[in-house]
């Protein structure tokens, strides 16, 4: 199975209705598009959504590569939002980015942007493994 039929296979990506829209080793780019059921009080995309998304780049930007015999914990994410995302605006695209990978830590950076706005910004760290048994 390939990254982007398991990616479409993963059911928290379906419940939320996230789309691959690219990913090589270097580049992965998600899609989302906003629904009124994101809105949090203030009538905005709710920060854990954003964080999801972003999250979610990062993750697909490692984990195909990492073959059968390898796996991977998030240990660390930060993120700043930095615009509103509106939940009736357009959809929502991360691109997630290698700041560094090496041969047990890796971190990525993922931005969000809304309408070629951007709304947010993360760095996420990843511990990286063999698997075990």
């Amino acid at each position: 199975m390939d990254a982007a039929e398991r990616f479409a296979g993963t059911p928290c990506n379906r419940l939320f209705g996230m789309r691959l829209v690219a990913r090589s080793a270097t580049r992965v780019e998600l899609e989302l598009p906003v629904r009124a059921e994101f809105a949090q009080e203030e009538g905005v995309v709710q920060g854990g959504i954003l964080t999801a998304l972003a999250d979610t780049a990062a993750v697909y930007l490692l984990w195909p590569d990492l073959g059968p015999a390898r796996s991977m914990t998030g240990t660390e994410c930060s993120m700043h939002f930095l615009a509103a995302a509106a939940p009736q605006g357009p959809p929502l695209r991360a691109t997630a980015v290698p700041l560094r990978i090496g041969r047990t830590l890796a971190v990525c950076e993922s931005t969000i942007e809304q309408g070629g706005r951007l709304v947010a910004k993360g760095t996420f760290s990843f511990l990286l493994r063999e698997r075990r048994l």
